[in-house]
């Protein structure tokens, strides 16, 4: 049941920010990866065996010249199986945070600092600025993450269409619920940032207002009556008045 201040109004749950996390397919058919990894688990048991076999066995024959030869080329197998049947592409997250990529770490890139979602012919062309303000440029590819590109296609549509533009026939699948690990969102840190109408510094955290949509920052004492992304800071202006 939600709870009541002094004045009657209803204190409303702080909404809980999510996100999905996607890991990039393989680009080479997984009955291929499985036969690879299967012939190199042969070769590999069969070399162990014939090098070590002689050891559990008093009768046993001496382990075999090739043994060793075998059980390399077993382990180079095993080994291309795992490096052919994952990605070279880095995961990639989106959600309320906006789009991050986990690359040398997590670079996030808000909603409100993505510039220009384009179509390259292979995938989207993501330019924008990291949270922390240094310029992210990243092309996701369809071939590797067709249902990240389908979610950030989704989530840019609603929350920032201006940045967006792709082609007629871009190839763009629907996005499934069922893809992806959903992850929960700390709250975002507002302190230290500016106020995107007045550039004042957020110096305490009651102080800040974000735009529901993009998640850009204001000051309560210079909220706009649209945020730059087009959506209504109505409500946001109602809780500043009040406060």
């Amino acid at each position: 049941m939600a709870k009541k201040t002094k004045g009657g109004a209803k204190k409303d749950k702080a909404k809980v920010r999510k996100e999905r996390r996607f890991e990039p397919k393989s680009v080479m058919s997984a009955r291929v990866v499985y036969l690879i990894g299967a012939l190199g688990a042969i070769l590999m048991g069969a070399g162990a065996w014939g090098q070590f076999g002689a050891m559990l066995q008093e009768s046993a024959p001496p382990p075999l010249k090739l043994a060793p030869y075998i059980l390399a080329v077993g382990a180079l197998l095993v080994g291309a199986a795992i490096w052919v049947g994952t990605s070279g592409e880095p995961a990639l997250r989106v959600g309320d945070g906006g789009i991050a990529v986990e690359k040398r770490g997590l670079l996030r890139m808000p909603w409100y600092e993505v510039k220009e979602i384009s179509w390259n012919g292979e995938g989207l062309r993501l330019l924008g600025k990291t949270d922390m303000g240094a310029t992210l440029t990243y092309t996701a590819t369809l071939a590797s993450h067709p249902q990240a590109i389908a979610w950030i296609v989704k989530e840019a549509r609603e929350r920032i269409p201006g940045a967006i533009d792709l082609p007629d026939g871009a190839g763009v699948p629907d996005p499934l619920a069922s893809v992806g690990e959903v992850l929960t969102l700390e709250p975002p840190q507002v302190v230290g940032k500016h106020c995107a109408a007045s550039g004042r510094v957020i110096a305490y955290e009651p102080d800040a207002r974000l735009c529901p949509r993009c998640e850009r920052v204001y000051h309560k004492a210079s909220l706009p009556e649209t945020c730059e992304c087009g959506a209504s800071l109505a409500e946001a202006r109602a809780t500043a008045q009040s406060a």
